[in-house]
């Protein structure tokens, strides 16, 4: 194992309606290399009492000033899907503030340039919300059967999928430097070829597109935290 000193930390950003609970497993999968610091947004895990955000620039800029007195040493960043946006901007916040991440690592996501394609959830009917997170992947037995568990639940999955589903790529913010790193599970539904490669766009880096196998809750293969393994030992 390396040593602190040595290790990357990175920074776990979560899918829409997720929390840091989701990342807890990859410290052990990646304590080789990396120092891996999951991320709560407001109104989400241990942050639920705080109010969702509603708009990720300042989201983004709330995050880095949080987290950049942490970062005293190499970083990167990680985010799927909700998170890979959120990623994108904190990026850009903390570049400012601490210099630039090692390598920004998305999945799940096409670039901050291509608009969302399908019809949006955010305001959708909870029933058909419901429905959509089940072709996700991303459904939740013990809440869809709690209408209490629900009505906490609904309010910052939504305000995430309303941020994700409407945003617009800022056109003030200049390229990032670091490498970018995208994955997608190849059954995927809401990515595409395109979208994936228009992350090259992002950076004067490089930026490598890589497939896993699987659909679109990638977070948990042990094939993504092996690839992000490789990515951040080249990195060391």
């Amino acid at each position: 194992m390396l040593s602190p000193a040595r290790r990357i930390q990175l920074l776990c950003l979560p899918h829409a309606g997720g929390s840091a609970v989701m990342y807890h497993a990859w410290r052990a999968r990646l304590a080789e290399v990396a120092e891996v610091r999951p991320v709560d947004l407001p109104g989400h895990g241990s942050r639920r009492r705080e109010p969702p955000a509603q708009d990720i620039g300042a989201l983004a800029r709330a995050l880095a000033a949080e987290l950049a007195p942490g970062i005293g040493g190499p970083y990167a960043l990680y985010g799927h899907s909700f998170g890979a946006v959120v990623a994108f901007e904190l990026a850009h916040r903390l570049s400012e503030l601490t210099g630039p991440p090692v390598a920004l690592i998305v999945s799940g996501r096409n670039s901050p340039r291509t608009p969302h394609t399908l019809p949006p959830l955010y305001d959708a009917p909870a029933a058909e919300l419901l429905r959509g997170l089940r072709t996700l992947d991303g459904s939740l037995p013990a809440i869809e059967d709690s209408p209490e568990l629900l009505d906490l639940f609904l309010p910052p999955l939504r305000a995430d999928l309303r941020m994700t589903e409407t945003y617009r790529r800022p056109a003030r913010l200049p390229l990032l430097s670091c490498p970018v790193h995208v994955f997608a599970g190849d059954l995927d539904p809401i990515v595409d070829e395109a979208g994936l490669a228009a992350w090259a766009a992002e950076t004067t880096g490089p930026c490598r597109v890589g497939t896993l196998r699987g659909g679109h809750m990638v977070t948990g293969s042990t094939e993504l935290s092996a690839a992000i393994a490789d990515v951040l030992t080249a990195k060391v």
